[in-house]
């Protein structure tokens, strides 16, 4: 999944992305705004990872999306 399609409909996308890392708040992932830099550092930060593992995880989460209603 581009990551440019899960930043237009972020609505849809941070919910999920909330059901991934639940430590992130539903405020982080507002202020994140579908900004994958910002999320990466969320995610390093609130699990005390490197930013290397922070990528990889992010990679691995992207990599499963699907278009909103798609099967």
């Amino acid at each position: 999944m581009d990551w440019e399609r899960i930043r237009a409909n972020w609505q849809h996308y941070k919910a999920l992305a909330r059901q991934r890392w639940a430590r992130l708040s539903a405020a982080d992932l507002d202020i994140i705004a579908g900004r994958r830099e910002l999320l990466a550092a969320h995610i390093q930060q609130t699990y005390g990872i490197s930013k290397d593992a922070a990528q990889m995880q992010l990679e691995s989460w992207q990599g499963q999306q699907r278009e909103p209603g798609a099967a």
